[in-house]
């Protein structure tokens, strides 16, 4: 791509369900669902009082508009960017050297800027097709993001109970296991993947009822990571230990997840990264946001600083580059430490140089590192760079599409033609370990 893809944060005030405010401002996290007997009994006038404050500006049937004629002003605004800094795609075939017009006629169907004008559009129309359909869609997901209405897939639900199963084979039974609200469409459920892909993305390598098995996407050096990542995260249940039991006597050890490269990652509200804490009753996270753009911009102070969330959760963020943070970090365990580089473009020519003095590092520590990619060029890219550096290192996890990827798309404004999923693909490596045998003794 001409310009990388940088995913932001949705730009959303994401509310935890009631219930799970509930469960989670409590000094130790308790592990029922509370179900009252009044909600049986007493009228709804209380929810349509609630549900009446959401005057949606956009009804469901009329989310489609033209960027330019969008009654959203930021809608308004992104079509405005694209014309002053995309091209026409008719106007670079035809004269590769001179320099393109803008695109400023809007496709009818998909309502982006996409050519100069309705002749180059009409010449053109035929390869559009191939992309009007996503572009249609995210005009609409925009919208539907801004209409004001009641954002009830949003709701996320709190802890559950320690025996209640997790089937984390894919976005659907995960969502249905863990008593997510149904979503009603598949617009709904782009929203919340596009939320989630952090947090189950992360979760989905480490549980162990991940979705990656042994042989078909995970390597032997792989599962042994694992095993010992997962030794600490699902320890065997402890005689006179309750479910209610303040957490701090249950968690033995605490688990670092470094987020190197931090991005929209990092912008997240921290309850949305409870939903990995779920998973994980009885373990205390850190989660280490670091990179120049890993302290959030609504954050009054640009400092490194910590953030204490809720008893099980403990945010770190630090805009320093990681080989600083590297020794103050230190020192490293494999049972407790593991390294996430969400689409870090090891091998994109902006980035790939700011990455060199850390992937040594990184392998240096003998824990897993696991990486991802927008899409399927972007994971071969950063894996090809990856093997032809000479590093020593075991692959932990093959290339692959990751379970719980983005179900979203986001466009390359620059080039409407290219889009994008968040975390489409995922591949993980450590620094080789060298097996020792001990010598015959007679």
């Amino acid at each position: 791509m001409a310009s990388r893809l940088r995913p932001l944060a949705p730009a959303l005030r994401i509310v935890p369900r009631a219930t799970a405010r509930l469960c989670i401002q409590r000094p130790a996290i308790e592990a029922r669902r509370s179900l009252s007997l009044k909600s049986f009994f007493t009228s709804r006038k209380k929810e349509d009082q609630f549900t009446s404050q959401f005057e949606p500006v956009l009804e469901q049937a009329n989310l489609f508009h033209p960027l330019s004629k969008s009654p959203l002003a930021p809608v308004r605004a992104k079509a405005e960017w694209i014309t002053a800094h995309g091209t026409c795609p008719t106007c670079k075939e035809q004269e590769p050297e001179a320099k393109s017009k803008p695109p400023t006629y809007e496709c009818p169907d998909c309502g982006y800027p996409t050519h100069c004008c309705e002749e180059h559009y009409k010449m053109g129309k035929e390869e559009h097709k191939h992309v009007c359909g996503t572009l249609r869609e995210v005009n609409e997901d925009e919208h539907d993001l801004r209409s004001g209405r009641r954002m009830r897939e949003f709701e996320f639900p709190g802890a559950q109970h320690r025996d209640e199963a997790v089937n984390l084979s894919n976005w659907d039974t995960f969502l249905y296991t863990r008593g997510f609200l149904s979503m009603n469409s598949e617009r709904s459920m782009r929203h919340v993947s596009h939320v989630l892909t952090y947090p189950l993305t992360i979760a989905s390598v480490l549980h162990q009822s991940s979705p990656y098995q042994l042989g078909k996407d995970l390597t032997v050096e792989g599962l042994k990571s694992l095993a010992a990542l997962r030794h600490t995260l699902h320890p065997a249940m402890i005689p006179g230990i309750t479910q209610s039991q303040d957490l701090r006597s249950t968690a033995t050890h605490t688990v670092r997840i470094f987020c190197l490269g931090a991005r929209a990652e990092s912008h997240l509200p921290p309850h949305i990264y409870m939903q990995l804490a779920y998973l994980f009753p009885t373990t205390a996270f850190q989660l280490h946001f670091i990179g120049p753009d890993a302290i959030p911009p609504h954050t009054k102070s640009k400092e490194p600083h910590q953030h204490i969330h809720y008893e099980q959760m403990t945010f770190v963020y630090d805009n320093s580059r990681y080989e600083t943070y590297h020794a103050e970090a230190g020192p490293f365990n494999p049972y407790y430490d593991v390294f996430f580089l969400f689409s870090p473009g090891l091998a994109h020519p902006s980035t790939k140089d700011m990455w060199k003095p850390t992937i040594p590092k990184l392998l240096d520590t003998k824990c897993a590192i696991f990486g991802t990619g927008f899409d399927e060029q972007d994971v071969m890219n950063d894996v090809a760079e990856i093997e032809s550096s000479g590093y020593e290192l075991d692959w932990l996890m093959k290339p692959r599409e990751n379970v719980f990827r983005s179900l979203k798309h986001e466009v390359n404004m620059t080039d409407v033609r290219q889009s994008a999923q968040c975390n489409w693909g995922i591949w993980g490596i450590r620094g080789r370990r060298y097996d020792v045998n001990p010598s015959d003794q007679n």
